[in-house]
């Protein structure tokens, strides 16, 4: 009888080689911008951007108009 839980070189590199594919089939998915999730990304990924800079320049404002001399 064969030992099931020896490795076996043919399974493991079909395993390898379809965990990568699938990876770079993700990968690629996320990256085209044609299709809905990659689009998706794509958007959210610029709200994140101009929020964090909108974010930072407001703050940077703030920083400014508190530092200004007040007259009258």
């Amino acid at each position: 009888m064969a030992d099931q839980d020896a490795p076996d070189p043919q399974f493991d590199a079909m395993t390898a080689r379809l965990l990568r594919r699938e990876a770079l089939r993700r990968a690629a998915e996320e990256l085209n911008t044609t299709s809905e999730p990659g689009l998706e990304g794509v958007l959210a990924r610029i709200s994140a951007e101009v929020t964090a800079e909108a974010a930072g320049r407001h703050a940077t404002d703030a920083t400014l108009v508190r530092k200004l001399p007040r007259h009258g």
